[in-house]
C-alpha cells in the first residue's frame, strides 16, 4: 500500500501557481511510493468553507492508501476546522500544515473559519502534526503560531525565518517530514 499526499491550497489563483513548485519538488523527490493529489479549488480567489470543504471531503473519501494532509494558509484551515467537527479518519497518518492561520480572536473578520471550541479533541489521536511558521512571513502574523501552540502543545513546531508565505525556503524540512511519517517505525 503507498501513501497518498492531499495538498490543499491556500487562497489566490497566484498561491496555485507558487505551490505547483511545492507539488513538483514533492514528486521529484519523494518516488513512486508517494501519490500527490493536488485538487483545483473553486473560485480560488474568492473561496468559501463550504466549497472547499466539499473539495477536501471528497478526495477524503476516495483515498485508500496511508494519508498525509498538506495544507497552505487558507488550505491548512480548511483541514483544521473540517476535523474540528469530525474525527480524524484512521488513514490519515499525519498532517504537514505551514502558515495556517488562525482566524479566532483575531481582528480578521472572516467567521465562516473559525475551528470549533473543542477541535484539540479530534485532533489529540494524530500524534502527528506539523505546524510550519516563518518569521519573515508577510501574510500570516507570528501570533497565529502561538495560538495553535495553547491548543495543540503535542504537535511538531518548525519555525524558521528567511522563508516568505510561499515557504518554498522550508520544501528540503517538508520532504525529511512526509519521508518521516512514512518511516515504519511510526
Amino acid at each position: 500500500m503507498g501513501y497518498e499526499i492531499l495538498f490543499i491550497q491556500g487562497a489566490g489563483n497566484v498561491t496555485t501557481e507558487e505551490e505547483q513548485v511545492i507539488v513538483d519538488a514533492l514528486r521529484a523527490n519523494l518516488g513512486n511510493e508517494f501519490t500527490i493529489i493536488y485538487p483545483p479549488m473553486p473560485d480560488a480567489d474568492y473561496p468559501t468553507y463550504v466549497s472547499w470543504n466539499e473539495v477536501l471531503t471528497t478526495n477524503l473519501k476516495k483515498l485508500s492508501g496511508k494519508v498525509i494532509l498538506l495544507g497552505h494558509s487558507l488550505g491548512a484551515s480548511i483541514i483544521l476546522k473540517h476535523f474540528s467537527s469530525a474525527p480524524v479518519p484512521d488513514k490519515v497518518i499525519g498532517m504537514i500544515l505551514f502558515g495556517a492561520p488562525y482566524w479566532k480572536d483575531q481582528h480578521w473578520d472572516v467567521s465562516e473559519y473559525v475551528i470549533a471550541d473543542n477541535f484539540a479533541a479530534n485532533l489529540s489521536k494524530l500524534k502527528n502534526i506539523y505546524f510550519y511558521y516563518s518569521l519573515d512571513d508577510e501574510v500570516i502574523p507570528y501570533t497565529h503560531l502561538e495560538s495553535y501552540q495553547k491548543l495543540l502543545p503535542q504537535a511538531n513546531w518548525r519555525i524558521i525565518s528567511g522563508v516568505d508565505h510561499s515557504y518554498h525556503g522550508a520544501i528540503n524540512d517538508m520532504i525529511k517530514d512526509v519521508q518521516e511519517l512514512a518511516s515504519p517505525s511510526l
